[in-house]
């Protein structure tokens, strides 16, 4: 997202969270600084194969550099990964409360931009086209069933293990999509 940074600045001031998962934080804040929130930006892999002192040096390293001012949020590039030590969780917890306190006031007023007038107006977010596929499923049975062969035991059953795994499915996608 690095080479998008100036298309970032064109939106209006404090109207996204911005957060940094494979770019560099500091360069994001170059860019960016004082016009968002910021999150993110310490390295998964530091997470899971470093040592903890390393982690607390890098979170100190970010607050300093980019949290000064406020409007910035400790955590990970991604979405913390399962193999992430606890050890390292807990040295990014303890540094951002040991070197990320905030004085208890801010002299620029706090919000976002206000919504233009003609999106002012019930339903204008909301989505006018109704989806066939029901939430939290890929392919639902109902439109599966017609392209299978006979079923010659349980069809109940053979349901109930299509519905399952397709959830499976589609929460593995959804875990894609919001992970990376």
């Amino acid at each position: 997202w690095d080479r998008h940074l100036r298309s970032f600045a064109e939106l209006p001031e404090r109207s996204i969270v911005y957060h940094v998962d494979q770019g560099d934080i500091f360069k994001v804040h170059e860019v960016l600084g004082g016009r968002f929130c910021f999150s993110g930006g310490v390295p998964n892999t530091l997470l899971s194969i470093r040592p903890a002192d390393e982690v607390r040096r890098c979170c100190k390293r970010i607050i300093e550099g980019v949290a000064a001012e406020g409007g910035y949020i400790m955590d990970a590039a991604a979405i913390i990964q399962n193999d992430a030590k606890v050890e390292n969780v807990r040295a990014m917890t303890d540094a951002t409360r040991e070197y990320g306190v905030y004085s208890r006031g801010h002299a620029t007023p706090a919000g976002a931009p206000k919504p233009a007038a003609e999106d002012a107006r019930p339903g204008a977010f909301v989505t006018t086209t109704a989806s066939k596929r029901p939430p939290g499923t890929c392919l639902p049975w109902p439109d599966v069933r017609p392209t299978l062969p006979e079923i010659r035991g349980d069809e109940a059953l053979c349901e109930r293990i299509w519905q399952s795994v397709d959830a499976l499915g589609a929460m593995f996608v959804w875990w894609i999509a919001l992970a990376f």
